[in-house]
């Protein structure tokens, strides 16, 4: 029973995750789940990233305080391919509501 509600309650919140991020960027041409990375699979990074977050901690009600955006995105106009980035996934983001912080 308590692991159908963990289902359910993540379930649901992929769902407003995925319906966030078309209101924040739009489409895109598959399926969004846990395993995406904000960076490589959906493009997100720069001020754009920095924004992304923001709002999806306005949205979610989730702490970003401690939450380093250049850890995980490049900056604008950078490509290193030298540079690894820690990937920041959709299952991180679902993580974070259910704990309130995103760290």
């Amino acid at each position: 029973m308590k692991n159908e509600k963990i289902k359910m309650y993540k379930e649901r919140y992929l769902g407003e995750i995925r319906k966030f991020i078309f209101e924040e960027r739009g489409r895109y041409r598959f399926e969004i789940e846990t395993h995406h990375s904000l960076q490589s699979d959906l493009g997100i990074y720069g001020v754009d990233a920095s924004e992304f977050i923001l709002n999806f901690s306005n949205k979610f009600g989730v702490n970003i305080s401690n939450f380093d955006v250049d850890k995980y995105f490049m900056p604008e106009g950078y490509y290193s391919i030298h540079e690894e980035y820690p990937n920041l996934t959709i299952g991180d983001l679902l993580t974070s509501i259910e704990k309130g912080i995103l760290s």
